[in-house]
């Protein structure tokens, strides 16, 4: 179920990324995207959530231009 929410989650940081003029990716939209999924910060799965997703999206940018 986590995995659907993080997905989710994943796929809308992705899609506001992709509208805003800037096309910077945040790290704190990337936190935020993970403890709303129930992950605990400051965790060891929360930074590898932050970290994987923050380089997700960073890889998705930058394939787009």
């Amino acid at each position: 179920m986590s995995r659907i929410a993080l997905t989710c989650c994943f796929a809308l940081l992705l899609g506001s990324c992709v509208n805003q003029s800037a096309n910077k990716i945040d790290l704190g939209q990337a936190r935020l995207a993970c403890a709303d999924v129930g992950i605990a910060p400051g965790s060891s799965a929360f930074d590898r959530c932050v970290t994987n997703l923050y380089y997700s999206l960073w890889d998705a940018q930058n394939m787009a231009e």
